[in-house]
């Protein structure tokens, strides 16, 4: 019998081909693309936005941070910082620097995330453990923090920032007034990763775009890293508002439920956003913007 001779781009094209079949279920949105002309709006905006790099570490262990913000004046003022999800990077909160209201009320700041659009990490080694990206992150908050007068911010995160930012709010609570969600994962049993980021992982990293592929590394280890917070997570005391749409295919909507019994310590709440998936921050910025004007009532 003849044996079937497959040429190693057939076999790259059929896993790809698969694997995309599979992530066809979560279709991208409108907004994703809408978003790409707001951040090109935001850029072409002259005085709208500073760039600041932070310079970390030291000898083989440096690295530097990229943050962007609306204000640069070294003053207290009530302040913001966006932490972004898995892929992404600042410009994930684009439209809310074009939000004049918004922008009037607080010095808006959006991070890049460690291995994130212009922001590195040390060594070699991709930062996918969420303590290890808290740790790495301190300098551009102490930065920020600093910049601020030592006033306190809050911090909203998407996604995977939004499992990021209360281990950021347990890291730095000098720093840390309050804490907004929006559909993040909390919970390591709900965080547990999808067959397709298996699939995904058999993959040689030459064939996967880099965001993809570390994007997925982030997503495999979320899991692990929750579970390793847990008992630093249920010491928190800030106050917390999670936003979750009812209808998120990404992030277990179950997850806004078990935040209860993790923040006994924290002032929670939660708002459940009908029909709504998992692009809160994109399809939803009014119940965004009310929960950062509430947030930083309470706070």
């Amino acid at each position: 019998m003849k044996l079937l001779s497959i040429e190693p781009l057939s076999i790259r094209l059929w896993f790809t081909a698969l694997l995309f079949i599979g992530l066809a279920g979560c279709s991208m949105p409108k907004e994703i693309e809408q978003n790409k002309q707001t951040t090109r709006q935001v850029l072409d905006t002259p005085n709208l936005i500073k760039t600041h790099i932070v310079s970390a570490g030291q000898g083989n262990e440096s690295y530097q941070l990229r943050y962007v913000s609306s204000d640069d004046s070294a003053k207290s003022r009530p302040t913001v910082v966006f932490v972004h999800g898995t892929p992404g990077g600042w410009n994930s909160f684009a439209r809310y620097f074009l939000d004049d209201d918004l922008r009037r009320q607080f010095r808006l700041v959006s991070l890049d995330r460690p291995g994130w659009g212009q922001s590195g990490y040390p060594g070699t080694e991709f930062p996918t453990n969420l303590e290890q990206q808290a740790s790495l992150i301190g300098p551009a908050l102490q930065q920020i923090w600093q910049q601020n007068n030592h006033q306190k911010f809050i911090l909203v995160g998407h996604s995977l920032g939004g499992s990021l930012a209360p281990i950021l709010a347990s890291f730095y609570p000098e720093y840390v007034r309050g804490v907004v969600i929006l559909a993040g994962d909390i919970s390591p049993k709900l965080a547990e990763y999808r067959w397709y980021n298996s699939l995904l992982s058999w993959l040689p990293h030459a064939w996967v775009p880099d965001h993809w592929y570390y994007s997925n590394m982030e997503v495999l280890q979320l899991s692990t890293s929750l579970a390793q917070v847990q008992s630093r997570l249920a010491r928190l005391s800030v106050p917390i508002t999670i936003l979750q749409g009812t209808k998120d295919e990404l992030v277990i909507p179950e997850n806004a439920n078990y935040a209860k019994s993790l923040f006994k310590q924290s002032q929670l709440e939660i708002e459940w956003i009908p029909e709504a998936g998992h692009l809160i921050h994109l399809q939803h910025p009014d119940l965004v913007d009310a929960a950062i004007r509430e947030m930083a009532g309470r706070s």
